[in-house]
């Protein structure tokens, strides 16, 4: 082969592989609390289940697209949305810019509320107590930013929560959620409604009634894939095999 052969070969080899890397290059960054992590209460604790909501989301999206779809768990239990928007102090939002500037995803999941609510019932200090109202401007900053870096976004409404724990009254934040959803034009998976509207929807909950079963995080999967599928399917055909 002459030095030229060689030259050209090595050239489509290195175009070719530039190709591949970014075809596969779907990412998907899960932002939320310990119900994106996964946690689960089982045997008076709780673990971090492998078949997590997210865990499963990827697993689902891989089937459909191919390897190319990965799915990034930043799900942090006790978390509320202030934390993201206010990491640097409660008068600094550059954190969050600083992190979709710096993010590969192209798509961002958002599941807060349960920690917002829990907060705000107790008057927690050192926290930034979110009112219901304040958690809509919070939530709606975030998607701003990421749509300004050119994320694509999808809202998560948390899963119902039962027992003692629904005094933290959940549901103000869910009806927030929605209103940003509709005023910022962006997808939302109806999480605490599909499930709420189970019969028993209960019994699918883990033991301390705030962390879904694995069964359940399962199913929160498919209802997420469902949503994201019927928005971006054409993206993600573009980027996952």
């Amino acid at each position: 082969m002459t030095k030229s052969l060689i030259a050209v070969a090595i050239l489509s080899a290195a175009c070719f592989a530039q190709a591949a890397d970014e075809r596969a290059a779907f990412v998907i960054a899960a932002y939320g609390d310990s119900t994106t992590a996964g946690v689960m209460s089982s045997g008076g604790k709780n673990i971090i289940t492998p078949g997590n909501e997210i865990a499963t989301l990827q697993t689902l999206l891989q089937n459909k697209y191919g390897p190319g779809v990965e799915v990034k768990n930043h799900g942090v239990p006790g978390a509320q949305a202030a934390e993201l928007l206010y990491n640097k102090g409660q008068d600094d939002p550059s954190g969050w810019t600083e992190r979709m500037a710096n993010s590969d995803a192209k798509l961002i999941l958002l599941n807060y509320a349960i920690n917002d609510a829990r907060h705000f019932f107790f008057k927690d200090k050192n926290t930034h107590l979110e009112s219901p109202e304040e958690y809509g401007r919070i939530m709606t900053a975030l998607v701003k930013e990421a749509k300004a870096h050119h994320k694509l976004v999808v809202l998560q409404e948390p899963n119902p929560i039962c027992g003692k724990v629904e005094r933290w009254n959940v549901w103000p934040y869910v009806y927030q959620l929605n209103e940003v959803a509709k005023a910022q034009d962006v997808p939302i998976v109806k999480q605490w409604s599909a499930i709420k509207a189970k019969r028993d929807w209960q019994s699918g909950m883990s033991a301390d009634c705030i962390h879904p079963s694995e069964m359940l995080y399962q199913q929160k999967a498919q209802q997420t894939f469902d949503v994201i599928t019927a928005h971006y399917d054409k993206e993600l055909s573009q980027h996952g095999s």
